[in-house]
């Protein structure tokens, strides 16, 4: 139901008043506005500095050095000035656009002084020095996936070696470890909204952080799942159970969190992985049956259960104690 039915629904039933209505409908109409705007500004800053970079490339071997680096400090130092007089004048889209458009900038500045110097550092050097340099530019910024990008960055630093052996260590088998480490990514999760609580009016970071954890865990426990949850029924009985029961451990108390912080959301999506984690365990195991005209039969009849299950889920949701 749209928001307007829903204001005309409220306003019938005299829940809210008719000048209550237009005060709510504006106040959303404005929001929708900022929000729009804001990520219209985003994608323009996207695009922009693709462009320049494209541009730059055609033409690249008919620039001398000098010219190159001159025109790039130029055009850096003019990125800066606009940026700093975006936010000094309080233009949050333009401050997104700019704040994007240097952050990329200072990566291509980057890159052409390595280049024009025949400096040999490799990755590490040049994404040590990006993530730095362009480090003022994500605080400033109010872009969750800019931030959790940069978060990406600076964590590439890291030895891909040590991730690789991370990544072996915890699905080569299944193990109290590969536990921990979902607990591990749960708890900086924590860490992060606690930390987001305060400094939410400065920076996103600590929420990005927050976000990158749990998605994160989520994948683990999704790998765990799929890895161990769903084959070796006949040869790893107990691994596969127990696996099973980490999935779901996880999920529900995922939901039992949602509950106690009344965040109806968190509750529904959680409800709906839980689902659509069963109907993988049921697929997984029924896959040969599948491969048949009667399995096409069953797995459309099963696919339409599971939108019902949905339909009723969500039913049952909105209707519980906790979130009215």
């Amino acid at each position: 139901m749209s928001l307007q039915k829903k204001l005309n629904t409220w306003k019938e039933q005299q829940f809210i008043t008719a000048e209550q209505c237009e005060k709510i409908a504006a106040f959303e109409r404005q929001r929708a506005a900022r929000t729009f705007g804001r990520s219209a500004f985003i994608i323009a800053g996207l695009l922009i500095g693709l462009g320049l970079c494209l541009i730059v490339a055609s033409n690249w071997h008919a620039l001398g050095p000098v010219i190159k680096l001159a025109g790039d400090f130029a055009l850096l130092g003019g990125l800066f000035y606009t940026t700093f007089w975006c936010i000094t004048h309080e233009r949050k889209g333009l401050t997104e656009l700019f704040t994007i458009l240097s952050f990329l900038m200072i990566g291509a500045t980057i890159g052409l002084i390595g280049q024009t110097f025949h400096l040999d550092g490799g990755w590490h050097s040049f994404a040590t020095a990006w993530a730095l340099l362009g480090l003022p530019f994500v605080v400033v910024s109010r872009a969750l996936f800019f931030n959790v990008g940069w978060l990406c960055l600076f964590f590439s630093l890291f030895n891909n070696g040590w991730w690789e052996k991370i990544f072996d260590f915890l699905f080569d088998s299944f193990n109290t470890g590969t536990v921990s480490a979902v607990l591990c990514l749960c708890l900086l999760s924590y860490a992060g909204k606690k930390l987001d609580e305060t400094a939410h009016p400065y920076t996103l970071l600590p929420k990005a952080f927050e976000k990158l954890a749990m998605w994160l865990a989520y994948l683990s426990i999704f790998g765990i799942g799929l890895r161990w949850g769903t084959s070796g029924w006949n040869h790893h009985l107990g691994t596969t159970l127990l696996a099973n029961l980490v999935v779901f451990a996880f999920l529900a108390g995922r939901m039992f969190l949602a509950v106690q912080m009344q965040n109806m959301i968190s509750f529904r999506r959680n409800a709906i992985l839980t689902e659509i984690y069963i109907f993988i365990l049921f697929a997984s195991h029924l896959s040969n049956l599948f491969m048949s005209g009667v399995g096409f039969i069953f797995g459309g009849l099963a696919v339409l259960a599971m939108i019902y299950v949905f339909k009723r889920t969500s039913l049952y949701i909105k209707n519980m104690e906790a979130f009215k």
